[in-house]
């Protein structure tokens, strides 16, 4: 396991957080999906910089706000550390708090219908598409 991995499921267990980890198939499947319908060109990577973007903001406290601004359920974090990770989290209130409970990283928000797509990188950048 990675430690972002470790971190964010000791999170989840520690908040009694019911979530699902998408197996490798599903991951690959959905960062096909993502990167077909919000990126320049579909690729088995999400690089921020290929992101059809619809607005970006600077804004360290966007994990904070989450709960506010995002108002689906179904919600999957994605993180990157050796490799890709992805949880499905019920709600944007459920995942604030695993994101409170874990140290900055940057992630990638969507959820099971893909309706949009929103990351925070390492430098407080919030990037909607």
């Amino acid at each position: 396991m990675s430690y972002l991995e470790e971190e964010i499921d000791e999170a989840c267990n520690t908040l009694k957080i019911s979530s699902r980890k998408l197996d490798a198939n599903e991951l690959n499947a959905l960062i096909n999906s993502l990167t077909r319908k919000f990126f320049k060109s579909q690729s088995n990577a999400l690089d921020p910089t290929e992101l059809n973007e619809k607005c970006t903001e600077h804004n360290p406290n966007f994990w904070k706000e989450i709960p506010y601004r995002i108002s689906k359920n179904g919600l999957v974090l994605l993180v990157f550390d050796s490799k890709y990770r992805a949880w499905e989290i019920d709600n944007a209130p459920v995942l604030s708090s695993v994101l409170g409970e874990t140290t900055g990283y940057p992630f990638w928000i969507t959820d099971n219908k893909l309706t949009f797509l929103v990351h925070m990188d390492d430098h407080d950048c919030v990037i909607w598409a």
